[in-house]
């Protein structure tokens, strides 16, 4: 399994290598550690060009970043195999994201900003960018509001959607050995819905009665399934008329440290806007998020859409010349 892990010597950063070195992962890890180097914004009027000394500049700052990577990152042993550190120059969030697919990465870990709700709904240029973009799973992490408190997977949510994104969450959960005293909750939200015509209300209901036993089937399937893998589990099936929400409130109210969501693939909206629900737990989650996907349909889909969109640009018509004659 190959982890990439964004670094740059922050707070943040340090409390998601914190947390990623915690996480007890059944097979041996082989680690990317990534610090991007920002060329620095340069007007000089004097010139057309860009001053003779940036190259010197950036060179020192990649190798002051290469040492300090080094120094953090050389020594560690299980459950890595192997350390490798990346000091690419350009904006970090495209650069991790260029390193992930360079080294085919499998999980990308990132550290987010703040606990306000100022600081979540901002979460950070980088950090979202890269969570929102990215082809593969993603850790954002946010660590705890005491900094003397070591990170912890105590209590996990696995937001349950009844698409194939349960199965991916349920995948990563066996590749962690869990201690026995984890509690691993199977949260699904049933979206309340809202109608006013009587005949709507009849037929909503009916519909309604089976989607929740369809839910609580699904739920329970689920359910022994990790505990065949000997985890605790909780089930809790949960109306709410966000589903964001919905999830955010339970992951408070049982003071839950991480929360895993799916993501849909149903293509390219879904991509651009990161489906709503994901990424309204990713910018209102007071613990870190991670969201699963399965890289290479993700690469599929957008291999789909560029053939699609390049169809759709060689099937407009082209515009009639209009010649004047003088």
């Amino acid at each position: 399994m190959r982890v990439l892990l964004a670094h740059d010597s922050s707070q943040y950063s340090k409390a998601a290598a914190e947390y990623l070195l915690s996480m007890p992962f059944r097979k041996p890890i082989d680690l990317d550690v990534v610090c991007a180097v920002s060329p620095p914004v340069v007007v000089d009027s004097g010139t057309l060009g860009l001053p003779t000394d940036l190259g010197i500049f950036l060179t020192e700052e990649c190798d002051a970043a290469r040492s300090r990577l080094e120094e953090s990152f050389a020594h560690l042993s299980s459950p890595f195999q192997s350390v490798q550190t990346h000091v690419p120059v350009g904006p970090p969030s495209t650069e991790l994201l260029s390193v992930a697919q360079q080294t085919d990465a499998d999980l990308v870990v990132l550290g987010a900003v703040g606990h306000s709700a100022l600081q979540r709904v901002l979460l950070g240029s980088v950090s979202d960018y890269v969570a929102t973009h990215s082809d593969t799973t993603t850790l954002v992490v946010r660590p705890p509001h005491d900094a003397s408190v070591q990170p912890k997977l105590g209590r996990i949510v696995v937001a349950l959607s009844g698409r194939a994104d349960d199965e991916r969450m349920i995948d990563w959960l066996r590749g962690l050995m869990l201690p026995a005293d984890v509690e691993v909750h199977l949260v699904r939200i049933l979206q309340l819905p809202t109608f006013y015509r009587e005949d709507i209300r009849q037929k909503a209901s009916n519909y309604w009665d089976g989607f929740v036993k369809e839910a609580q089937a699904h739920i329970l399937k689920l359910e022994t399934t990790l505990q065949d893998m000997g985890l605790n589990t909780e089930t809790h099936l949960v109306n709410a008329e966000h589903v964001g929400e919905g999830l955010i409130n339970y992951a408070e109210q049982h003071g839950c440290d991480l929360i895993m969501t799916g993501e849909s693939d149903s293509g390219t909206l879904t991509r651009v806007f990161l489906g709503s629900t994901s990424r309204y737990v990713l910018r209102h989650a007071q613990c870190s998020v991670m969201i699963v996907r399965d890289k290479h349909v993700r690469q599929a889909v957008k291999e789909s859409a560029a053939t699609e969109s390049a169809t759709d640009e060689h099937s407009k018509p082209k515009a009639a010349r209009t010649w004047a004659v003088i």
